[in-house]
């Protein structure tokens, strides 16, 4: 009989903490706005080191600029779902609307599959 009440305090207690520590829109939005980011600078300096007209033009953006482009885009694009003690990351663009995240006991995962994809797109455009 103890052993159903300890397991029932614990799921209790967890229910409470992910409840307390369910991240923020803001927080689901820096999630997405870093993975974009750290995808932009990443491509910047492969698309640099090739020495072409593209590596020339990204020679001046820095990640202020990117900054700069990318936080708007976010702020309308992200929107977080709320189901009490987690919440899912939704990227809605135009007529794409994807679930890219979750957020759990206050952090937020991107699937890495977002990164992955922002890399192939910028690549394709510099071929």
């Amino acid at each position: 009989m103890k052993k159903r009440y300890v397991f029932l305090l614990i799921f209790l207690l967890t229910g409470m903490v992910m409840f307390f520590s369910n991240p923020k829109e803001q927080t689901h939005r820096d999630a997405v706005s870093k993975e974009i980011m750290s995808a932009l600078s990443e491509e910047k300096d492969q698309i640099e080191q090739k020495g072409n007209l593209a590596g020339v033009m990204m020679n001046n953006l820095n990640d202020d600029v990117f900054k700069l482009m990318v936080t708007p885009m976010v702020k309308n694009a992200v929107i977080r779902e709320d189901y009490v003690v987690f919440s899912l990351t939704r990227l809605k663009l135009g007529a794409i609307d994807r679930r890219v995240g979750i957020g759990l006991f206050g952090k937020v995962f991107i699937a890495p599959q977002v990164k992955t994809t922002i890399k192939d797109n910028i690549q394709q455009y510099f071929k």
